[in-house]
């Protein structure tokens, strides 16, 4: 048979692991059962002893090797003899792990069994398989007692049904408490299929458990479902005796390391997905914004569903309930494709590479190759060392035209390339024939090829061929957005190999490599600037692996520019290209600037328009200072729409919105030392009933009286009406009317968010509430 695997996890059969492997075909799911596997580890010896005399004792039990052989294994390169000691059964591996490290180093003893088997394999999810084997059917399944698997790589992804969820709760204040507050929706969509499930909450459940059994979905997705939807449903479900056997094999859903399992379903929750998104506030709705997938069909917020519901308005509650079911739906269709690539690449299933940074991905991805090289695995290490990074140069403050931004392409993958930066290749003593890093004085042998340059000069190989079969591609069609999705993919693993080298938690931790990498950087930015110096140019800014500069007599033509890139391309082996054309730029400090690109686009790194806890109107107003700046090249313009915005908050012209500020809570409102306005508004909320986990953004307003800002903060959830003056409070004695605090959102929001641009030209906090006036002359670096 053959398919397209999803999952990976594994039975006990008769006190031995069956792995089993779920898959799909066109007929649908068949499972693969895969007796001929062993979990083992590996042994470094101190010194000589017999590994089957090992044992230890638990609960009773002698625990011992099933057996152990010796092999020959490369550790950085040198070829090691070592032992390979198997196990009965997958968890007494750590048991083991323990008694043998008396012996020796024990390696690769915590790569779950499951895991192995698909690397051992040479398998991985989201690809082909083909399996020979026996086929008999079981709890309606088709079950292939498996002789041989082998992979097929495959062009394409499978065609996955994914369900995607949501729930809605009966609350009175504040976040539901699952002790008390029933249930009383669950959205679902699959593909054309929408359902708003409703009625007596024991029936809702039962109902859900029924369409995910009779849809079958391959992946069931929701926005923070693990730690909100599914832990709910699970206590409300054990309240009423309702059975959540939404498995594939008919068993219950059931909580892994404090994570969801389906079995043979994924289970991905896009909230995980989201952190790592450009958006500040991570609300559904602002996910599928950004998206451009957002879809508005509801006329209430969460915080009316309470009133609606119990005032017998039932219908604008589903319609709210349908609008989060599409806007999580419509959130997967555009970032799963992404992760079923990485899936495919690092061979984990979706779900578990959507829970990961990073730097896992990437050991997942040197596992493969290293036990492809007969490498043998370090073991992950918990330390925090710093080292120096990047070289900043500082920023020429003020407005420019005509700025070339010269782009240091993949710099950092390319060091590690050029320099064979690797820790098999790291000599720390004398070398003869080595390449020797600037300033740090890291040495690395030139021969042979380290670990982590071959791996780098595949990837970019891989992501070279890709691009160009993109180049011959319909860029409407299917197969160019499948390619792109697979030259992002590649690109995203290759750059964070530099990263990863630093990462504490790295298998391949090697300092000395991400200083060697940084050196090598610093001084590549360093040399760049002397040569476009020497060839009249000014260089206005650079940082990590971008240099901005302009000619000194006028704008530059392509050709200066070019010429440039060849001159500074004879000295260091990165490519370089231009990144943007700036009309005009201007630079605040270190990675702080904004510019208006040749083609109309307007880019801002590093300012406080990108930041979620300004409110709204704060970051509205530093935006348009930023365009008429960049557009109009005309500062006085500017201040004089700071000082319209200030006019119309004294006018009382804003609605609630545009104060709101918005602030994440990253513990216990109880256990913060230093109470600032968010997490005392959060605890304002908490007095009446409502509840702040920790992660969430509490959305605040500040109104005047006495006290700090924190005294006048208070969360959306206690307002209940505002009129551009007035704002109506829920409180513990009754509803009462404060007024906004206009001159807390004037000087402690406004002028902040626009006065670190505008000082640059001469404008301070009193002209900008007065009059003083400037000539454009001076505004020009």
């Amino acid at each position: 048979m053959e398919g397209w695997l999803i999952d990976a996890d594994y039975v006990t059969e008769a006190g031995r692991a069956v792995v089993r492997l779920w898959c799909r075909d066109e007929e649908g799911v068949f499972v693969v059962h895969d007796r001929n596997f062993t979990p083992y580890f590996y042994v470094i010896p101190y010194r000589d002893f017999d590994p089957m005399d090992v044992s230890v004792e638990s609960r009773g039990k002698e625990i011992a090797p099933l057996k152990v052989e010796k092999a020959r294994k490369k550790i950085f390169g040198r070829e090691t003899e070592v032992y390979v000691v198997y196990a009965h059964h997958p968890q007494d591996v750590p048991k083991l792990r323990e008694a043998f490290r008396d012996y020796g180093d024990v390696r690769e003893a915590d790569i779950p069994f499951a895991y192995r088997y698909l690397i051992d394999r040479d398998l991985a999810c989201m690809d082909g398989v083909r399996v020979e084997g026996e086929v008999r059917q079981e709890k309606g399944l088709r079950v292939v007692d498996a002789e041989t698997v082998e992979r097929i790589r495959k062009k394409t992804f499978p065609s996955l049904k994914v369900l995607a969820f949501d729930c809605e709760m009966l609350t009175e204040f504040g976040m539901a408490d699952a002790e008390k507050d029933p249930i009383i929706i669950i959205g679902v969509k699959m593909g054309d299929y929408e359902e708003i499930i409703h009625g007596e909450e024991r029936e809702i459940i039962a109902r859900f458990v029924k369409v995910i059994r009779e849809l079958d979905p391959d992946i069931i997705v929701g926005y923070n479902q693990d730690g909100f939807d599914w832990p709910y449903l699970k206590k409300r479900a054990e309240k009423l005796s309702v059975k959540l056997s939404i498995g594939r094999d008919g068993s219950e859903l059931t909580f892994r390391g404090g994570r969801p399992k389906i079995t043979g379903r994924l289970n991905v929750d896009l909230y995980d997905l989201a952190m790592r998104l450009d958006v500040k506030v991570k609300k559904l709705e602002n996910v599928a914004e950004f998206l451009g997938r957002k879809v508005e069909i509801a006329d209430i917020e969460a915080k009316d569903i309470y009133r609606r519901w119990t005032s017998g308005d039932k219908e604008s509650v589903f319609r709210y309930s349908r609008q989060d079911i599409l806007n999580t739906y419509f959130i997967a269709e555009e970032l799963l494709p992404m992760h079923y690539e990485l899936s495919r690449m690092v061979r984990l299933p979706v779900d578990d590479i959507t829970r990961i940074g990073r730097g896992k991905q990437v050991d997942w991805l040197l596992l493969s190759e290293a036990y492809r090289l007969n490498e043998l695995a370090p073991n992950p290490r918990e330390m925090d060392e710093g080292y120096e990074g990047a070289f900043v140069l500082e920023p020429v403050r003020g407005l420019h035209e005509n700025v070339y931004c010269l782009d240091f392409a993949s710099m950092y993958p390319s060091i590690m390339i050029a320099y064979n930066i690797s820790p098999d290749t790291y000599v720390s003593g004398a070398c003869d024939d080595c390449f020797v890093a600037p300033e740090v004085n890291h040495r690395f042998r030139k021969q042979p090829d380290g670990f982590f340059k071959r791996i780098l000069q595949d990837l970019i190989r891989r992501r070279r061929e890709v691009k160009a079969t993109m180049s011959k591609t319909d860029r409407d069609s299917i197969d160019y957005r499948l390619l792109d999705i697979k030259q992002q993919t590649l690109k995203i693993l290759t750059n964070s190999f530099y990263g990863y080298t630093g990462w504490s938690g790295a298998r391949w931790y090697c300092r000395a490599c991400a200083e060697a990498t940084t050196a090598w950087g610093r001084h590549f930015i360093k040399k760049s600037a002397e040569i476009a110096r020497s060839m009249g140019f000014e260089v206005l800014y650079g940082d990590t692996d971008s240099l901005f500069v302009k000619k000194d007599d006028g704008p530059a033509d392509s050709g200066e520019v070019e010429e440039l890139i060849k001159r500074i391309s004879r000295e260091i082996p990165i490519t370089i290209e231009v990144d943007e054309i700036y009309r005009t730029i201007f630079f605040v400090e270190k990675k702080r600037y904004a510019g208006l690109t040749s083609d109309g686009r307007l880019v801002v790194k590093g300012l406080e328009v990108r930041r979620g806890d300004w409110c709204e109107l704060a970051k509205e107003t530093q935006r348009s200072v930023i365009e008429i700046i960049l557009k109009e090249t005309n500062p006085e313009k500017a201040l004089k729409y700071v000082r319209e915005v200030i006019g119309r908050i004294k006018s009382g012209d804003y609605p609630l919105e545009k104060y709101i500020i918005y602030k994440g809570l990253t513990r216990k409102p109880s256990r913060y030392e230093s109470v600032q306005a968010h997490v005392k508004a959060a605890k304002r909320g908490m007095e009446l009933g409502y509840h702040y986990p920790v992660g969430t953004k509490v959305g605040f307003v500040v109104v005047e009286g006495s006290g700090n800002i924190g005294d006048r903060a208070y969360p959306l959830e206690l307002i209940e009406s505002f009129d551009g003056e007035l704002v109506e409070l829920k409180t513990k004695l009754g509803n009462e009317k404060r007024r906004i605090d206009k001159e807390y959102y004037i000087n402690n929001q406004i002028i902040p968010s626009v006065l670190r641009i505008l000082e640059r030209f001469g404008y301070n906090e009193l002209t900008i509430k007065g009059n003083t006036q400037k000539t454009l002359d001076s505004f020009f670096g």
